[in-house]
């Protein structure tokens, strides 16, 4: 398969370079979640939009702006499902993803990680997609397919293969539920064989491995250090920590950079340790 771009330091990919380790807004359960994303103790956030609130209204987006000064970011589409057999809810989907784009041009997230359905697209979706996708490219944001929450690696391939100008983003926890479930279709080396070399960022969790609990990084059936010991780790631009409560944040962090640390190069901290600090207690409390 074909890589694309490299990651530069505003967020596209780099030759070995160690991933910046970042979290998900998802975690913070507050209306007005951009108030509070100093208290995660990371510069480098991805915003998801279908937890945290992000209006069309160009007012809004440059007051949120404004807390967001500093940041690395990324978007995490609200949209999922995209094509459906009501053609108004599927121009609906289409024109949420194209309004997500121009979010992330507002707020200067370079990375736009969508969702598509379950299944192979057909050849007419594919078009409609590759209009989005080059809507993108023109603006600068790079769009990055994430498989759903069960793993299945057909419907990775075709997506990688149709479009290589799409990064991909390897959920560890997505990736555990299709092995779990017997619907990856392939051992796991066998599918981080073939997409590694499109992997550019990833979501870090855990789970049982039969539904998507985005636990903590050691809380799980899923071996993820001998998953990322098979990655491209020079190709990867930002590991994003997706768990669901704070109090297990700190372990994952830890965990991670640990791992980070030991593969790249003993006393070589990884990029942000000095700004990925503990999490709060206002944090850490949250249920």
């Amino acid at each position: 398969m074909t890589a694309i771009h490299e990651w530069t330091s505003t967020g596209n990919r780099k030759m070995n370079m160690i991933p910046a380790v970042g979290i998900t807004t998802q975690i913070i359960r507050t209306a007005k979640w951009y108030k509070e994303v100093a208290d995660l103790g990371f510069k480098t956030l991805e915003i998801n939009r279908r937890n945290s609130k992000l209006h069309f209204s160009p007012y809004f987006l440059q007051k949120v702006k404004r807390y967001l000064d500093g940041y690395d970011l990324s978007l995490h589409s609200g949209a999922s499902g995209i094509f459906q057999a009501t053609e108004s809810f599927t121009q609906a989907n289409l024109a949420v993803l194209t309004a997500e784009i121009d979010v992330c041009s507002i707020l200067g997230a370079e990375q736009f990680v969508f969702h598509l359905n379950d299944g192979i697209l057909s050849a007419e979706n594919k078009k409609r997609l590759g209009q989005v996708i080059a809507y993108a490219g023109d603006r600068g944001v790079h769009m990055l397919y994430e498989s759903n929450s069960v793993l299945v690696a057909e419907d990775a391939f075709d997506i990688l293969e149709t479009f290589p100008e799409l990064g991909y983003v390897l959920d560890l926890g997505h990736l555990n539920n299709g092995h779990g479930c017997d619907k990856l279709g392939c051992e796991i080396s066998d599918f981080i064989g073939k997409i590694k070399d499109r992997v550019v960022y990833v979501h870090a969790s855990n789970n049982s491995g039969l539904h998507d609990e985005h636990k903590g990084l050691d809380d799980g059936t899923l071996d993820w250090r001998s998953v990322l010991d098979l990655l491209n780790m020079s190709g990867i631009g930002k590991i994003i920590l997706e768990v669901r409560d704070g109090d297990m944040v700190e372990p994952s962090r830890r965990a991670l950079f640990d791992y980070l640390q030991a593969r790249h190069s003993p006393g070589r901290q990884p990029p942000g340790l000095e700004n990925n600090i503990a999490v709060r207690e206002t944090v850490t409390g949250l249920e």
